[in-house]
């Protein structure tokens, strides 16, 4: 926290103080980027194992040990157990550059450890396959491993048993790595028994031996799924760096550099259904990222930006602990890496209404840090015993040469502590690590199911699928039919369902009935799972269960579910959709638009929702514009008039409502699909169809009355910002009126950027200069927004460097990210 508050104070004192020429204040700013801020500060020797130990301070109620270090164990970046328990690590010793010679084999290899006494602590290595180039993942498989090398997933089987790859069989090739830390990697397996990888960008064909993919497959820049059964292959939504976990419920989070907990809410094909939703990412940060994010090192950060320190700069290896030792509220914690500050920092996943959020399970301090400045955690995994295991890499650096400048790399050793590593045990203190048996039958694998362990309850699910034995599906359908509450006779129902899935004979009457079970998860998965209900009537009966179920999540999948085609479930659908969830929103939208007249006709009633909340009331506001921009593209004149009657009483509704329907049908109209409808808003009230002669007046009116709400300050904020956006369809009179009172003194903070923003948006060179002439009325925010404007055109721009030559509008009103580029600017000009 120290080291963050001097970090903010020193950008502070760069504002204020007098400012250099120019070039020098280039060059100070890039002081702050690329390590030149620490380079020349002394780095610290490497610690034993036991000086190294000393150093830690963990969570109260946790405690951390060691498992394996050099020479058993180098370089260790993952870590995955097989069914007999036995550890498998990826040592990652072609990082960062390869080999010093190009023409040498690769350094990357996956390695076997075992504890051959039971003390806890390996004792024997093997190497288990070499030279797999830029090798840093690896997950238990079969008689081996799969592992995701530079361009490729190979498998790699050991079917005589001598602890030694019998052989590489590549599963998948056509992979193209962004850089060592950014390549397909991450192999975890899913509830849904498929495999799901970060980054799968390539040109990516099955090879493996029986299952070859005839031409490759263009995968842009996103995470990667298969089916390791079928092979079947695809692209799914997802930015993952080194990072990707998947935890009890089945729920799958990644991580990149800045942002420590990222989650996929939709998939592709659901995307493309519907591209006026406005649904742009098919994920979404779970908990703060970039600079939003907080982490308490021990010691200086050297973190490429000086403005990153105190926050994350390179999370990885994001895991979810599933190990059961802490009681049942431990499987909602997630532990992230971040190995420039040499700590581990444990969140708390809760529900967000159909979302998810990962809250600091301690406000301000982390759950591992260390005073050790090789100490280099990359990833965790839960063990058989429900221990957490924590590869620790242990080099004296672990950024990437091509994110420093070459003067600053060139004074580095990048291969610094490749001659070390080690593998940390992290128990609850007061649970003992429990011993694991590996299960040899199939009612062994069924028990598995309901373990406290999820690594355990995974692995049966597994080898239910792996050994495909027809006596297992009895037995599986009467665990499925159980009712017990208990959360790990729960977690063991939600695997039966899909292991039946996997084995291919999950009835529906298996899913009518699970859509009735008491464990959310399992009615939430049988909505993903409609699509295998046949008959019309159950799956209608099916999904508006689901879609009036009291939890959002299950609401959120159900949504999804529908089709265009369901008219039977328009109405549920839109009752649904009256919530102020923005993903149940997002989700309605994205697969029944049609029905978005409903949904305003019940927001526009006396029943509907209400709030006082500012905040609220914005983000219903602009449902409200793309639930009527919807209803023009997909909807009818009966439908348009139905939207015209919400707006016909100005008493009935507020102002920000109206306008939001006003904005909504500009923007429609001219994307209209019926024939029928006007194509646009000018047209609709100059020349409207005869059936709506009646129903126009009230959109007439919030037009004519648009610049008298805007700055009548007797309303909230929230309804003169919606009017805002109304003016720039006024005549250029009445909009210059209107902006020149929203700048003026005295004026609200959030009307003032508001107005200079919907300014910018109309790209007018003359209300440019307005807002050059109010400047010194202008709030902070609003200048900050003004400076934006100013930086946008070139006219601007030239007016902003002219009165900040003469003194009107000093440098410090510009942030370090907007002084810059001007600095840099190759027009001498400027």
């Amino acid at each position: 926290m120290v080291l963050l508050k001097l970090v903010n104070l020193l950008f502070s004192l760069l504002v204020l103080m007098p400012q250099p020429p120019a070039d020098d204040l280039v060059t100070t700013i890039e002081q702050q980027r690329g390590g030149r801020h620490w380079i020349d500060q002394p780095t610290a020797a490497p610690k034993s194992p036991a000086e190294s130990a000393a150093c830690f301070e963990i969570e109260p109620g946790y405690r951390i040990e060691l498992v394996a270090a050099e020479p058993l164990v180098f370089d260790p970046v993952a870590i995955d157990f097989d069914a007999t328990g036995r550890m498998f690590v990826a040592e990652y010793g072609d990082y960062p550059v390869g080999p010093k010679d190009p023409a040498s084999p690769a350094l990357s290899q996956i390695v076997l450890l075992q504890d051959t006494d039971n003390d806890g602590r390996m004792d024997q290595r093997f190497v288990f396959a070499r030279h797999l180039k830029f090798c840093h993942s690896v997950l238990a498989w079969g008689t081996g491993v799969l592992a995701c090398t530079e361009t490729s997933i190979v498998y790699l089987p050991d079917d005589n048993h001598d602890r030694t790859a019998d052989r590489v069989e590549t599963w998948f090739e056509g992979f193209t790595p962004a850089h060592p830390q950014m390549q397909i990697g991450c192999p975890r397996i899913g509830l849904d028994n498929r495999i799901w990888c970060t980054y799968g960008h390539g040109k990516v064909r099955c090879v493996r031996p029986g299952f070859e993919s005839p031409d490759p497959v263009e995968i842009p820049r996103v995470d990667f799924c298969f089916d390791p059964y079928t092979m079947k292959f695809e692209a799914v939504t997802g930015a993952g760096q080194f990072g990707n976990t998947v935890d009890s419920y089945g729920r799958r989070f990644f991580s990149s550099n800045r942002n420590p907990s990222m989650t996929a809410m939709f998939t592709s094909e659901q995307l493309a259904r519907n591209a006026f939703a406005a649904v742009t990412s098919g994920h979404t940060d779970a908990g703060p990222a970039g600079e939003k994010t907080r982490v308490y090192p021990r010691v200086a950060m050297k973190s490429n930006w000086l403005s990153h320190a105190g926050t994350h700069t390179s999370a990885c290896g994001v895991t979810a602990y599933r190990g059961g030792l802490a009681g049942p509220e431990s499987d909602q914690s997630l532990f992230v890496c971040e190995p420039v500050g040499h700590l581990v920092t444990r969140s708390v996943v809760t529900t967000d209404g159909a979302g998810l959020t990962t809250l600091r399970a301690r406000e301000t301090a982390d759950f591992l840090t260390s005073t050790d400045t090789w100490f280099r955690p990359a990833s965790l995994t839960t063990g058989p015993d429900g221990s957490l295991y924590l590869a620790d890499m242990y080099r004296l650096w672990v950024e990437h040469p091509k994110f420093v400048p070459d003067d600053v790399a060139a004074r580095m050793d990048w291969r610094a502590g490749e001659d070390r590593g080690r593998i940390w045990r992290i128990t609850p203190e007061h649970s003992t690590a429990s011993s694991f048996r590996s299960p040899r039958s199939t009612a062994d694998y069924i028990a598995l199911l309901s373990d406290a362990n999820g690594w355990r309850r995974q692995l049966g699910q597994r080898l239910l699928l792996e050994t495909k034995d027809p006596t297992a599906i009895p037995m599986l359908r009467n665990l499925l039919t159980g009712r017990n509450s208990d959360l790990h006779a729960s977690f063991g129902r939600l695997h039966a369902l899909w292991t039946l899935h996997g084995l291919g004979v999950l009835t529906s009457a298996d899913l009518t009935a699970a859509a009735s079970d008491p464990f959310t998860s399992i009615r939430r998965d049988v909505a993903q799972l409609a699509h295998l209900l046949q008959n019309p009537t159950e799956r209608a009966q099916t999904l508006k269960q689901l879609l009036a179920d009291p939890e959002p999540t299950v609401q959120f999948y159900a949504l999804l579910a529908l089709r265009n085609t369901d008219s039977d479930l328009l109405q549920a659908a839109a009752k649904t959709a009256t919530s102020d969830d923005p993903w149940l929103q997002r989700a309605f939208l994205l697969s029944v638009p049609q029905a978005a007249p409903q949904v305003l006709q019940s927001l526009a009633s006396p029943a509907g929702p209400s709030s006082q909340n500012q905040t609220v009331l914005a983000a219903r506001q602009d449902y409200v514009r793309r639930l009527t921009l919807n209803s023009c593209v997909y909807a009818d004149l009966t439908a348009l008039r139905l939207i015209a009657t919400t707006v016909k009483d100005p008493a009935a509704t507020p102002v920000w409502f109206r306008t939001a329907i006003v904005v909504g049908l500009s923007e429609g109209l001219p994307r209209a699909r019926s024939a029928e409808l006007p194509k646009s808003l000018t047209e609709l009230l100059q020349n409207p169809p005869a059936a709506l002669l009646d129903d126009l007046q009230g959109i007439q009116q919030v037009l004519d009355t648009a610049a008298l709400h805007a700055v009548d300050r007797k309303l909230s904020d929230v309804d003169r910002i919606a009017a805002m956006t109304l003016l720039p369809q006024l005549p250029p009179t009445q909009l210059q009126t209107a902006i020149t009172s929203l700048l003026a003194s005295g004026e609200s903070s959030a009307c003032q950027k508001a107005a200079v923003e919907m300014v910018r948006r109309t790209g007018r060179p003359d209300a440019a200069q307005q807002v050059m002439d109010a400047w010194p009325t202008l709030t902070p925010a609003a200048r900050s927004a003004a400076v934006d404007l100013f930086l946008s055109r070139r006219d601007s721009l030239s007016l902003l460097l002219e009165r900040m030559q003469s003194g009107i509008i000093l440098p410090a009103s510009l942030s370090i990210d907007q002084r810059l580029p001007l600095l840099q600017n190759p027009d001498k000009a400027i």
